[in-house]
């Protein structure tokens, strides 16, 4: 009994986090400790209960069958350690603490998402949105991090890949009147201009789609910027002669209401002339995450990104549907915009109104 009293609370918490993260460095940030703490207490763990209780692996600790068999015995201890704390103190439920890395142009849809509509723990849920990095599938499996967003699966044991959806749209955004802009073959004049590109999901030098094309079809191509800020590269060609490249409806919030700058939709002719199917996005979460959150989320943003997709469409709908076609004057058959830049200098009568 002497023995086993030296299993506090700190020290079945140790256990727990091993038994859940795999990882010591995780453990100790999660506990907000030190490594060494952690260590003298998985050492007085094997002391006390004469076994090794892990063994390690490429990608950290994993439990043996002792270990696993006395996991559902500790969590019950710390249940009972937590219902006191509980039962003796007046302050209100905590939130849940949910840390996200996300490309620039999902953090805020996460954080929207997740704060206004997510109800599926007691609490509510607290987020800590992180930028993506070339790290966050490494700190994800760490459990250093809980969530993340990519347009690739991780494929790790301890973390789960959902997809959220695909990317349907494609953009080339320039300065307003730019000429590229009214280009009727804007993926072979876009080799004219230098090109900026949102680099968010490329790993390892890993060249964008574009830059591939050019390079099989010996095409001469000039990439001036690649940021993982869509907002900087749109600041960016909103004041040179530079154009950029933009994917997904999600991108879309960052320009449609700015008059700096014009877009062309080049979604059909991205996937002719690139071959290319639609790249999709996957949530990914640590095992240790909530199955209720993990579901939640993965609704909240299926539904966002769908939203995004219907909110683009629509919007080009109603543009469209206000200029309606007319015949604006006896000498050619055009519309009403037309006319405003043609047909009334030869005529001397007023266009009609659109």
């Amino acid at each position: 009994m002497k023995q086993v009293s030296r299993l506090d609370y700190f020290t079945l918490q140790v256990f727990i986090g091993l038994v859940e993260l795999k990882n010591g460095s995780a453990v100790a940030d999660k506990l907000n400790t030190t490594q060494s703490k952690v260590s003298r207490a998985l050492s007085c763990m094997r002391e006390v209960l004469c076994d090794e209780l892990f063994v390690r692996q490429k990608y950290g600790f994993e439990p043996n069958r002792l270990a696993l068999k006395i996991t559902p015995m500790v969590q019950a201890v710390l249940q009972q350690y937590d219902k006191i704390i509980a039962a003796t103190s007046d302050k209100k439920i905590s939130s849940y603490e949910l840390t996200v890395a996300a490309y620039e142009h999902w953090s805020f849809m996460v954080l929207n998402c997740i704060q206004q509509s997510c109800r599926c723990v007691e609490g509510g849920v607290h987020v800590n949105v992180l930028p993506w990095s070339e790290n966050v599938g490494q700190r994800l499996s760490q459990g250093k991090i809980d969530c993340s967003i990519s347009i690739a699966p991780i494929n790790h044991p301890m973390v789960t890949d959902s997809k959220i959806g695909d990317i349907t749209h494609f953009f080339i955004v320039a300065r307003a009147g730019h000429p590229l802009l009214e280009s009727p073959q804007p993926l072979v004049d876009i080799f004219n201009y230098n090109i900026g590109l949102v680099n968010s999901n490329l790993q390892n030098n890993q060249q964008h789609p574009i830059e591939e094309y050019a390079q099989a079809n010996d095409i001469d191509i000039r990439v001036v910027l690649k940021s993982p800020s869509v907002n900087m590269i749109i600041d960016h060609v909103s004041n040179t002669e530079d154009v950029c490249i933009l994917s997904s409806a999600m991108s879309f919030y960052y320009f449609e209401n700015r008059t700096d700058v014009g877009f062309t939709d080049i979604s059909s002719d991205w996937r002719k002339t690139f071959g290319l199917t639609c790249d999709s996005y996957y949530l990914h979460c640590h095992q240790t995450v909530l199955p209720q959150i993990v579901s939640c989320l993965e609704s909240l943003l299926t539904n966002k990104l769908r939203e995004m997709q219907a909110h683009y469409d629509n919007t080009i709908k109603s543009i469209a549907d206000t200029h309606v076609i007319s015949t604006c004057c006896s000498k050619n058959n055009c519309t009403g915009l037309e006319c405003h830049t043609d047909c009334h200098h030869f005529n001397n009568t007023e266009p009609e109104t659109v």
